[in-house]
């Protein structure tokens, strides 16, 4: 009898326990809160058995939970953020439970769509909320999560979609760092909010490396994923899915074959034995010695070694001409090793789009509407001309360049270039320029007649030593 009460109170004890886990599963939490959603409806054992679904749930409860509380502390709108971030991980976890159950569908298919719209509604509302707020005192924090969210598109990336995750993350890092500044000596709670989204991004790279190598794995055992869509959803139109954003773009260079290294076995072998090393050297007899012939010396003109055969004239090799290139490659328009060419237009943007233009000479490329950064790297003699971006315009290790701004752009970032030309309009005076290691930059600002007025960007600095502080400014020339 006594075993028998025993299993009896330990069966009472597990019900109580099995309660009390579904009671939090379904976000009925002790204090009322909504807590994340971990158990969807209807999911099946192989469901809650799935080692990457309670990976994800641990990004959940840990990483996600901190930057959801984080963001409680700095501001309504970074709260506001915080709750789309927390939506696009509960929509994300439930495609992942769909995957494990279904068969992949078509891409293009409206199933497929359907089944990314969570994910891609709850991004567009975190974009929504930082353009609706550029003057926002904590816009950098809006940014931050903008610029790293769409790291939640992995699922739409493959065969590689864990680089892609740490892209984002080098993005968000940006206006992290400019949190981090300007809160250093102020309020550490924002240093910790900017550090909290960063590892939440940081745990998200390195669960899709472990658990998704070469993309979302679905289930090629499963059901036709149409199954667990919602009824009462609208059908999503063919071909509308979140088109894969692209991996980083491949790198020229390439590195030479590793040669191996001469045999000199035999060389320390005969320096080891000591003889006969110095037996194919010629004897230079008394006469021939200058330090005991001071005539010698005195001559001043060393005897003219007999000439040498000259060595045929190597062949000039001309390195091959590197494959142009212009073309949208996920989310990011790819324009390369253009040379010559006036009539690059790039059209039909988006705002989640980016536009990275390399090695291009003798060039012009027009970007029309509004995306989400421009770059500008390793390039000769090229214009630039575009509407508007969403962050930056990057000019990087390039020489006589020239970019017009028609619209707006938050910042312009000149790093290694010689000579560059900058034309804003109107609307774009309060941009901030950032310039390092460069020259010969000027900046072209409309007039009230409507023409350009060149203003240098100083590159000589005066340093003091003002109460124990270097105090620098710009040298200033007095134009003729």
């Amino acid at each position: 009898m006594a075993d028998q009460s025993l299993l009896s109170n330990l069966i009472k004890r597990l019900e109580a326990a099995t309660s009390k886990l579904e009671d939090i599963a379904l976000g009925k939490n002790n204090s009322g809160a909504s807590a994340p959603v971990v158990a969807q409806e209807g999911a099946s054992e192989a469901d809650s058995n799935s080692p990457a679904l309670r990976a994800f749930d641990d990004i959940i409860f840990s990483s996600l939970k901190t930057f959801v509380d984080n963001s409680k502390n700095i501001d309504g709108l970074v709260k506001e953020q915080s709750d789309a971030v927390e939506q696009i991980f509960q929509a994300q976890r439930k495609l992942i439970s769909i995957a494990t159950q279904a068969q992949k569908p078509d891409v293009t298919s409206s199933v497929y769509a359907e089944l990314l719209k969570p994910t891609q509604q709850a991004l567009e509302k975190i974009t929504e909320i930082r353009e609706k707020n550029r003057a926002s005192p904590f816009f950098n924090h809006l940014s931050t999560v903008g610029e790293g969210i769409p790291a939640l598109g992995w699922v739409a990336v493959e065969p590689a979609p864990a680089p892609y995750v740490g892209e984002m993350k080098d993005s968000a890092v940006f206006y992290a760092n400019r949190v981090m500044k300007e809160f250093k000596d102020k309020d550490r709670k924002h240093i910790v909010w900017a550090n909290s989204f960063i590892s939440l991004l940081g745990d998200l790279q390195v669960y899709v490396k472990e658990h998704h190598t070469t993309g979302l794995v679905w289930n090629p055992k499963g059901q036709d994923a149409k199954v667990f869509l919602n009824d009462n959803a609208p059908p999503a139109p063919a071909g509308g899915a979140i088109p894969p954003p692209p991996p980083p773009p491949p790198a020229d260079f390439q590195a030479p074959p590793k040669q191996s290294a001469p045999d000199m076995t035999n060389l320390f072998n005969d320096l080891n034995k000591g003889e006969g090393i110095t037996s194919g050297l010629k004897k230079v007899s008394k006469d021939q010695m200058t330090h005991k012939n001071p005539e010698l010396r005195s001559g001043g003109v060393v005897a003219p070694s007999a000439p040498k055969p000259s060595a045929a004239p190597t062949p000039v090799t001309k390195a091959p001409k590197k494959v142009a290139k212009f073309e949208l490659e996920g989310n990011k328009w790819v324009v390369e090793n253009q040379i010559n060419n006036q009539e690059l237009i790039i059209e039909h943007t988006e705002t989640r789009q980016s536009v990275y233009i390399y090695g291009c000479e003798g060039s012009t490329i027009q970007v029309k509407g509004k995306v989400n950064a421009i770059i500008l790297d390793t390039c000769k003699k090229t214009g630039v001309v575009f509407d508007s971006t969403v962050s930056t315009i990057d000019i990087v290790n390039s020489k006589s360049v020239q970019v017009q701004v028609l619209g707006v752009t938050p910042t312009i970032v000149i790093d290694k270039t010689d000579g560059a030309q900058l034309f804003l309009s109107k609307e774009c005076l309060g941009v901030d320029v950032f310039t390092a290691k460069s020259s010969e930059v000027n900046i072209s600002i409309p007039s009230a007649d409507g023409d350009f007025v060149e203003k240098p960007v100083p590159e000589q600095f005066k340093s003091k030593i003002v109460d124990g502080l270097v105090v620098t400014e710009a040298v200033e020339h007095a134009s003729a």
